[in-house]
């Protein structure tokens, strides 16, 4: 084969791909590693959700937050491993205490990135997608879920993601 395409030999897991030789071990699994992007200045449902009070920090009639609701939905995701949290650091102290009152679901390994200011999705996409890679491996896979999402069916949610964990871990 040569260097411009890849080749990949199932037999010893190994994939060439740019004149060099990959080896994938298979016989760990694959970590998948949820990333709550929790921002925001929370205009669009104001009066209810104000810069002081964005959405995701709103109690919801159940007592919980998007948020709290976000990150034990991440906890639960199959082979899920940590927890990466890209928040603007004036909600850094809020969020870190959402993640407490989850009790016994309050994440083990949370990681928090912390913005001076919104600067939107793409950049902290990349940002938490550079701080997996250095602590999980090139093999990590990044769930990214918005805080302030109202996801009412668990089960509907975790069977979604099947196929794409099926996909990455090919």
């Amino acid at each position: 084969p040569s260097s411009s395409t890849p080749y990949v030999d199932s037999a010893s897991s190994a994939v060439e791909c740019g004149g060099r030789l990959l080896h994938m071990d298979k016989s760990k699994p694959t970590p998948v590693v949820p990333v709550i992007l929790s921002g925001g200045a929370g205009t669009r449902l104001w009066p209810l959700s104000r810069e002081a009070a964005p959405k995701p920090f709103m109690p919801l009639p159940d007592g919980e937050t998007l948020l709290g609701k976000t990150a034990r939905r991440a906890g639960k995701v199959p082979g899920s491993t940590g927890l990466v949290t890209v928040t603007n650091r004036d909600y850094y102290f809020q969020t870190k205490d959402v993640y407490a009152g989850l009790a016994e679901d309050e994440p083990a390994e949370a990681v928090y990135l912390l913005e001076p200011f919104g600067r939107n999705t793409a950049p902290a996409i990349a940002l938490a997608a550079l701080l997996v890679r250095a602590r999980y491996g090139d093999d990590a896979v990044m769930l990214v879920l918005a805080a302030d999402h109202l996801i009412r069916d668990d089960v509907a949610f975790a069977q979604g993601l099947r196929p794409g964990n099926a996909m990455a871990d090919d």
